[in-house]
């Protein structure tokens, strides 16, 4: 049975159609902020790896990484959370 209190059980469907799409939208509005916010990280990850990949192996040495931190750094992972793994 229905969760509203109508007479009219048409109109009752029409409400939880409703409810339904508005869940819906809630979720996938989340979803698309989700994606977004990944995007971002990604396009700064990957200026930051085009920066790194541009130094020499002397300039990387400078600052203590080596071609090999590259993209764990570039993405933002801590030297402790990579020698946990």
């Amino acid at each position: 049975m229905s969760s509203y209190a109508t007479p009219y059980r048409s109109a009752a469907a029409l409400f939880e159609a409703a409810d339904l799409m508005h869940v819906a939208g809630n979720w996938l509005r989340a979803v698309a902020k989700s994606l977004e916010a990944w995007l971002e990280r990604r396009r700064l990850a990957m200026r930051a790896m085009h920066d790194f990949d541009t130094m020499s192996e002397r300039d990387l040495k400078d600052i203590g990484l080596t071609r090999g931190d590259i993209t764990r750094v570039a993405w933002g992972a801590s030297d402790h959370y990579h020698r946990s793994m």
